[in-house]
């Protein structure tokens, strides 16, 4: 019995041990702008518990690498199995609440799965599949009907962009009706979010006024007037009408953050059993980036923060400790009966019970680390055409980091042309 658990202790530090390092070296491929390298790192995490996070990670990274149909298949693999998942099974249920919370398949927090449905539309865009990129939208809000249905809405926060780029798609198409309701949903998700209305993101601000005003909400766009301070407006133009297109991109700046183990074994005194407090906490990876300009034809436009996911990832742990503290509770209490039972049978053995359990008690440290730590959006006016455009990553503290070149970016009258670029530095 004690070889076997011996074994079992190998085999699960070693997973633990293997995850962590690959995601490592993943980072530092990131890092050097190789995500050939990060690919190649990621292979060996593929199969078992977290397979729905190889995927995600897996998606973002061929994104990074401008691969968005093979982004497509990936997010498409990740998002099956995250709904087959979301009825956790019994046995990994029991192994998690005896062993260890690694043992559980990984499903995602909530802001992962909105995000996912985000970066899926945003591959169908840049594919030139607008239809499609409406559908992914339209699985935000069916999710979070399904989940939330008194509210439609997420209950620690982490839905706000997810709206707000639904809006986006849906002006895209012309669907105005269903634009405003996206855009006021993205705004009562950044007050639920704790931010005040002057930092509500600029653009998001505009397209409440304008789509107030063409929709003839009278009171209600004196309201966001008064809020805002904005008087003026591109005014809606509806059935084609509009003789300008737009330009919409979005910069994925960093990393998101790493979850790192907090862990803790002591030893009783009286029966010199162990004991275990193993608990994830979130460590952020600051961007050496701080927002981004982009220049086309004379006119230029600084990227605003519509997405704190280094913010979501903290209020999705903070939700989830009290039950992660409840389950930790209830492995050691599993543990000791077992050391007590083993104890009757071979006195002093129940200690090597209880201290391979708590070697064995690994926090779950799984997350969807290749996100970015903000997403920050900017939109531009043009008339249509062909166009260059200029994107300087500006340094947190000043100086530009990088520049690139977006070469023929076509804009077309009336539709919005979405260009986006993630870059990782620290």
């Amino acid at each position: 019995m004690y070889r076997g658990a011996c074994i079992g202790l190998l085999l699960l530090a070693g997973g633990c041990a293997t995850y962590r390092g690959s995601m490592q070296d993943v980072d530092m491929a990131l890092a050097a702008n190789r995500p050939d390298a990060a690919l190649k790192a990621l292979q060996p995490l593929s199969g078992g518990h977290s397979e729905a996070l190889y995927l995600l990670n897996r998606g973002m990274i061929l994104r990074m690498q401008g691969d968005y149909a093979d982004s497509v298949a990936a997010f498409e693999g990740a998002k099956h199995l995250m709904e087959y998942l979301e009825a956790t099974s019994l046995t990994e249920t029991a192994g998690a609440l005896t062993l260890s919370e690694n043992l559980r398949s990984y499903e995602g927090a909530l802001y992962e799965r909105l995000l996912l449905h985000v970066y899926q539309s945003l591959n169908y865009l840049q594919l030139g599949k607008p239809d499609a990129a409406l559908v992914e939208v339209q699985q935000i809000d069916l999710l979070l009907r399904r989940l939330y249905p008194q509210t439609d809405a997420a209950p620690h926060g982490g839905d706000a962009f997810a709206r707000y780029f639904s809006g986006l798609v849906y002006e895209d198409l012309g669907q105005w009706s269903d634009a405003m309701i996206a855009y006021r949903q993205a705004y009562q998700a950044y007050h639920a979010e704790g931010v005040p209305d002057d930092a509500i993101p600029p653009d998001l601000q505009l397209s409440l006024c304008r789509f107030a005003d063409y929709l003839g909400l009278t009171q209600e766009l004196a309201d966001y007037k008064r809020r805002f301070g904005i008087d003026s407006w591109p005014p809606v133009m509806a059935d084609g009408g509009d003789p300008d297109g737009q330009l919409v991109f979005i910069f994925n700046n960093g990393l998101a953050p790493n979850k790192i183990p907090i862990q803790s074994v002591v030893q009783s005194p009286v029966n010199f059993h162990f004991y275990t407090i193993a608990l994830p906490s979130l460590k952020r990876r600051v961007p050496a980036v701080g927002d981004a300009v982009v220049q086309v034809s004379g006119q230029d436009a600084t990227t605003q923060r519509v997405e704190s996911i280094a913010a979501d990832a903290a209020r999705a742990l903070a939700a989830a400790m009290p039950k992660l503290i409840a389950d930790e509770v209830a492995r050691n209490v599993i543990r000791e009966v077992a050391a007590n039972q083993v104890d009757k049978k071979h006195q002093g053995m129940g200690a090597f019970v209880s201290l391979f359990g708590a070697l064995v008690d690994q926090p779950d440290t799984r997350i969807w680390n290749t996100l970015p730590d903000d997403i920050q959006l900017a939109r531009l006016r043009l008339p249509p055409g062909t166009y260059n455009v200029t994107v300087q990553l500006m340094g947190r503290y000043g100086g530009v980091v990088t520049t690139r070149v977006f070469n023929n970016v076509v804009i077309q009258a009336g539709r919005m042309t979405f260009t986006s670029w993630h870059w990782v530095s620290f």
